[in-house]
C-alpha cells in the first residue's frame, strides 16, 4: 500500500507536471538569457519611484558644470587651479576629496608641482581616479593611473562604470582587478563598504539623484559659496558639463557619470544590498504554479494564481525598501505560461465531445479509442477487473469514481504515460508502444503484483482481481483487437495466469497449434531450440559469476516462439524432460568450457515441477555433469517456490539426493507462494531468488522494499544466498546493494544472450578458452 498515494498523484497530475516543467524551463531560459531585461529594469524603476528615498547628504558633488567652464575656461583646468580648489575644500573641513581628473600624463611643471603640494598638504585625505581601458579591437587593456608624484600623496579608486546591453547602468563593482592589484571602486571607497573583487551590487535608483548636494566649482574658485556645505562630508570634484560622459539613469534620462558613483556609494551607505537574482523567485513561482495546477477547486486555484501575481508585483516594493533586489520577470513568465496553457487545456476540455468520456470516472471511453485508431500501432493491453461487477454492486454509486481512480493509478505504473481507456464492466485498455514483448509481460507482472494489496475506497479495503490480455497484431482493426485481447484476459483468468496473448496467427494456423509438440522434438534435433544466457552478477565485486540458462525457439517460418507457449505445452504433455535435458546439456557444456580456463563460473537451469518426482532425474543430472566434467557444485537447479513448498515424498527425496550430490538448489520466484520459515529450513536450497514482481517495484513501493530487505536478512540468517531477478534500472540496483543482496540478474545488468555474447563479457583468458 505504500506506493499507492504516490501513484495517484502521478496519474492525476502527470500532464500538469509536464506543463509545470515546460513553464519552468521557459523561465530558466528567460532568467539565464535576460530576455526581458528592459522590462525587468523598467519595473524596478517604477517601484523605485513608489518609495523614493533622499540621499544621505554625506557626499557632495563639486560640479565642473557649463557655467564653470564658461567662466573659468575649458576643462581640464590648470592643475595649480585644481590644487587651489583642493586647498579651499580642505580648509572648509571636507572629510575626503576625490578628484575625478585624468592625471596620467605630465602637465606644466609648475602646475604639477602646485597640485602635488596641495595633495601633500591634504595628508592622505584626497583620492584619485584610475580607470581600466579596453581596446575592443586589439583585445588589450590599459590602466590609466595618475603619475607617481601624485599617487604617493593620495588614495586610489577605480571609476569604471559597467554599462549593460540596454545602455543603462544597473550594477556596480565593489573592486576591480588591475595590473597593479585589486583596487576598490570609488563607491566602495566613499561608503567604506568593502566587497570581493569582481563582485557587483545593484544600484538603488529609488534614491533621488536630485537630492545629492551639489556646489558649482566656479563658486568655490571665486569664493561665492557657503563652506558649511562640505564641512565633515566627502566630496567628488568632477566634470558635469556638456562635454562630460553622460549615461541614461532610469527616470532621469541623461545624467553625468559622476552621479552614478554617488548613487552607488549612497546605495552602500543605506545598507549592503542583496542581489536576490531570478532563481529564488523562480523557485517560488514554481511552487505557486504547482499549487495552482494541483488544486481541483477552480476558485481556490484562481485565488492562488492571483495571489502569486500580487506577490511578485507588490512584494519587490517592500524587498527593495530593505535593500533586497529580486528579478521577477522569469517568475512572471513561468506563471503566465502555466496560466495560459492551463486555460487552453480547459477550453479544449470544455469543447471535447462528451461521448468520448466515461460519465462516472471521466476517463476516455471506447469512442475516444476509436477516434485514435490510426495511432494505435503498438501492443494493445486489456486489463479485466474480474470482480468489478461484484465490487460496484457492494459499493454506493458515488464511490465508483474513487474506485476507478485507485485502479488506474496503479495501472499507470506500467503504462509509461499511455492513455488509459475505460469500457464497461471493469475493462481498461491502453496501447503499449513497445516492440519488446518480454519486457511488456514483465511490466504487467509488476502491475499484477501491485493488486496483491487491496485498494482503499471510502476507508474500505477492497480486493481487486485483475488479468491482462494482449493483442499485438497491429494489422487488424482496433476494435477487433480489443475483443481478441479481452478474450485473452478471460482465458488467463480461467488458466490461473496473470496475462495471456491473443495470437491471430495461431488461430489461422490450427495445424501448427495441433502439431506444436511434435515440432518441438524436431526443433531440438534441428538446433532450432537454442539456449540464451542471462548473466548473474556478484554485487560484492561486480563480477559475472554465472548465468541462468533459458530456452529459446526460433522457428524458420514462424520466427521467435514465446517460451510461455512451448514450455507450458511441453509440461502439460509430459515432454518437458527432453527439453530440459537439451538445455541442461548445453548449459553444463558451456560452464565446463569456461571453468577449464580457471575462471569459476556457475550455471543455473530451471527444473520443472513435472520432473521433480521422476526417477530418472538424478541419473540425467549425474550423466550430464560427468559427460562435461563439471563439478556438481557449479550447477544450480532452480525450482519454483510453489513447487518446493508442495514437494513431498519422492519429490522431496530427489531434492535431498541432488543436494547430497553437491548440486546447488535455488528457490525461484520467492515471495509469490505461501512462504514459511518452516519450509525454508526444510528445503535443502542454498539460494533464494526473489521474484521480479517485488524487485521491479523496489524503487516505488515501500512495502516491496520492506519485503525484499526482510527476505535478504532472513536468508542470510539461515546461511542462504539471495538473488534478485528483474533488476531493470540503476536505482533498483543501488537499493539492492544497500540491502547487501548477494547476486542480481536483469535487463540493467545483462539481457539474455547467446553463448558467444556471454563469453565476450568474460575476462580475456576465460574468453579464449571457452571460445
Amino acid at each position: 500500500m505504500g506506493s499507492t498515494p504516490f501513484h495517484i498523484s502521478r496519474s492525476r497530475y502527470g500532464p500538469n507536471l509536464r506543463i509545470l516543467c515546460a513553464a519552468l524551463l521557459i523561465g530558466l531560459v528567460v532568467g539565464a538569457l535576460g530576455l526581458f531585461l528592459p522590462v525587468e529594469m523598467a519595473a524596478r524603476t517604477i517601484r523605485g519611484k513608489l518609495h523614493a528615498d533622499q540621499a544621505s547628504g554625506s557626499i557632495v558633488v563639486v560640479a565642473v558644470d557649463d557655467p564653470s567652464v564658461a567662466e573659468l575656461g575649458p576643462w581640464p583646468w590648470p592643475r595649480d587651479q585644481i590644487g587651489q580648489i583642493v586647498g579651499k575644500l580642505r580648509a572648509a573641513g571636507a572629510k575626503q576629496i576625490h578628484l575625478d581628473i585624468d592625471l596620467s600624463s605630465p602637465g606644466k611643471p609648475a602646475e604639477d608641482a602646485a597640485l602635488e603640494d596641495a595633495l601633500r598638504a591634504a595628508k592622505g585625505h584626497v583620492s584619485l581616479s584610475s580607470r581600466l581601458l579596453v581596446d575592443m579591437v586589439a583585445g588589450t587593456q590599459a590602466d590609466t593611473r595618475p603619475l607617481p608624484r601624485f599617487t604617493r600623496h593620495a588614495t586610489m579608486a577605480n571609476t569604471n562604470l559597467w554599462v549593460d546591453r540596454d545602455s543603462k547602468i544597473w550594477a556596480h563593482p565593489y573592486a576591480l582587478e588591475l595590473a597593479t592589484g585589486v583596487m576598490p571602486s570609488l563607491a566602495s571607497l566613499l561608503s567604506g563598504v568593502q566587497g570581493n573583487e569582481g563582485a557587483q551590487f545593484p544600484l538603488d535608483y529609488a534614491i533621488d539623484v536630485r537630492s545629492v548636494p551639489v556646489v558649482s566649482a566656479r563658486d568655490i574658485a571665486k569664493g561665492r559659496w557657503d563652506s558649511k556645505i562640505v564641512a565633515g562630508r566627502k566630496v567628488i570634484v568632477a566634470q558635469t558639463s556638456t562635454g562630460a560622459e553622460h549615461y541614461f539613469m532610469p527616470g532621469y534620462a541623461l545624467v553625468p557619470a559622476a552621479f552614478f558613483h554617488v548613487i552607488a556609494a549612497e546605495t552602500l551607505i543605506a545598507g549592503r544590498p542583496i542581489a536576490l537574482g531570478w532563481m529564488p523567485p523562480l523557485i517560488l513561482a514554481g511552487m505557486i504554479a504547482a499549487i495552482f495546477l494541483t488544486l481541483r477547486n477552480r476558485t481556490h486555484a484562481r485565488i492562488v494564481l492571483a495571489g502569486g501575481y500580487g506577490l511578485f508585483l507588490i512584494g519587490p516594493i517592500f524587498l527593495e525598501h530593505h535593500h533586497i533586489f529580486p528579478d521577477i520577470m522569469a517568475s512572471l513568465v513561468t506563471m503566465t505560461v502555466v496560466a495560459v496553457v492551463h486555460l487552453y487545456k480547459n477550453l479544449r476540455r470544455a469543447y471535447h465531445v462528451r461521448g468520448t468520456t466515461n460519465s462516472i470516472s471521466g476517463l476516455p471511453n471506447l469512442n475516444a479509442l476509436r477516434q485514435r485508431e490510426e495511432a494505435a500501432l503498438g501492443t494493445l493491453v486489456v486489463a479485466r477487473i474480474q470482480n468489478f461487477a461484484e465490487i460496484t454492486t457492494a459499493l454506493p454509486q458515488e464511490y465508483e469514481r474513487e474506485l476507478v481512480e485507485q485502479i488506474t493509478s496503479r495501472f499507470s505504473f506500467g503504462t509509461t504515460g499511455a492513455a488509459i481507456y475505460q469500457a464497461d464492466e471493469g475493462i481498461f485498455i491502453w496501447v503499449a508502444q513497445t516492440q519488446n514483448d518480454e519486457m511488456l509481460i514483465e511490466q504487467l507482472n509488476g502491475l499484477h503484483a501491485l493488486f496483491r494489496s487491496p485498494v482503499i475506497v471510502s476507508a474500505q479495503l477492497v480486493d481487486v482481481t485483475v488479468t491482462f490480455g494482449l493483442g499485438n497484431d497491429s494489422s487488424r482493426p482496433l476494435m477487433q483487437r480489443v475483443s481478441s485481447a479481452l478474450v485473452a484476459a478471460d482465458e488467463a483468468a480461467k488458466e490461473g495466469l496473470r496475462c495471456a496473448t491473443f495470437d491471430p496467427a495461431t488461430l489461422e494456423d490450427a495445424q501448427w497449434k495441433l502439431s506444436l509438440l511434435g515440432r518441438l522434438d524436431q526443433a531440438i534435433e534441428r538446433g532450432e531450440i537454442w539456449v540464451a544466457y542471462q548473466p548473474k552478477i556478484d554485487l560484492a565485486n561486480d563480477r559475472i559469476i554465472g548465468a541462468e540458462a533459458l530456452a529459446r525457439w526460433k522457428h524458420p517460418e514462424k520466427g521467435e516462439i514465446f517460451p510461455s507457449q512451448f514450455i507450458v505445452a511441453a509440461e502439460r504433455s509430459g515432454r518437458i524432460e527432453n527439453l530440459t535435458a537439451h538445455v541442461l546439456d548445453s548449459a553444463v557444456g558451456l560452464a565446463a568450457r569456461i571453468n577449464r580456463s580457471g575462471y569459476t563460473f556457475s550455471i543455473a537451469v530451471n527444473l520443472s515441477a513435472r520432473l521433480l518426482d521422476k526417477p530418472g532425474l538424478i541419473g540425467m543430472v549425474e550423466q550430464t555433469l560427468a559427460r562435461h566434467a563439471l563439478p556438481a557444485g557449479l550447477l544450480i537447479l532452480e525450482v519454483t517456490e510453489t513447487t518446493a513448498m508442495a514437494s513431498q515424498s519422492e519429490s522431496f527425496a530427489n531434492l535431498e539426493r541432488l543436494s547430497a550430490m553437491g548440486v546447488q538448489l535455488s528457490i525461484d520466484d520467492y515471495g509469490t507462494g505461501l512462504s514459511t520459515l518452516e519450509y525454508l529450513k526444510k528445503i535443502p536450497a542454498g539460494e533464494i531468488k526473489i521474484d521480479r514482481s517485488f524487485v521491479g517495484m523496489l524503487d516505488k513501493s515501500q512495502g516491496d522494499r520492506i519485503m525484499v530487505h526482510s527476505t535478504i536478512q532472513l536468508a542470510h540468517s539461515l546461511g542462504r544466498k539471495v538473488v534478485a531477478e528483474g533488476v531493470e534500472n540503476a536505482a533498483t540496483l543501488a537499493e539492492l546493494r544497500r540491502m547487501q543482496c548477494d547476486f542480481v540478474q536483469g535487463y540493467h545488468t545483462g539481457r539474455p544472450m547467446p553463448a558467444p555474447a556471454l563469453i565476450n563479457q568474460l575476462p580475456v583468458n576465460a574468453r579464449e578458452t571457452a571460445a
